[in-house]
């Protein structure tokens, strides 16, 4: 545990002071939140939230892992050892940083990659397939669920609105 220092708290009454002033609240809070989280860096509870905050950058390394591997098989697992971390943490510190959990990531990810390539002009099973969907049953339920229409309807959509653009000229 860290001590507060007296920089930390000469921050705080700042930034509280501001309160009293409508037109300085304005003008200088972003600033003093700023010097806010430098003075907490820099000070005694520096090394424990440069540790947190540390797994943002595995979490961010990871998520572009993702992008670049939907049509393989993912695991919670490869991925919590591909951050350096238990499953445990891993599945903690990606929920904090993006609110899903990884499955759910992996789902949303891959659903919205595939709506993109349908949208392009992709059939549904090339789509499903370029993103790992073994089961064009599952899929088609999957996507549905997400965007509220099934792969056909969705493509009968963006096809009409595809129309719609170039009958405009836009």
């Amino acid at each position: 545990m860290a001590h507060v220092d007296d920089r930390f708290v000469e921050a705080v009454g700042r930034l509280l002071q501001l309160l009293d002033d409508p037109l300085a609240l304005r003008v200088l809070a972003d600033s003093r939140r700023r010097e806010l989280l430098f003075t907490l860096i820099e000070g005694q509870a520096g090394p424990l939230l440069r540790q947190t905050l540390g797994g943002a950058h595995d979490i961010s390394q990871v998520v572009a892992y993702l992008r670049e591997n939907l049509s393989e098989p993912l695991t919670v697992d490869d991925l919590a050892r591909r951050a350096g971390m238990s499953r445990a943490v891993f599945h903690r510190q990606f929920k904090a940083a993006t609110s899903y959990s990884p499955l759910q990531f992996i789902k949303a990810l891959r659903l919205n990659h595939a709506a993109m390539q349908i949208a392009g002009g992709e059939t549904v099973s090339q789509a499903a397939d370029a993103v790992g969907y073994a089961s064009p049953s599952q899929f088609s339920r999957e996507f549905r669920r997400q965007f509220g229409s099934s792969p056909r309807q969705w493509t009968r959509t963006a096809a009409a609105s595809a129309s719609d653009v170039q009958a405009t000229g836009a």
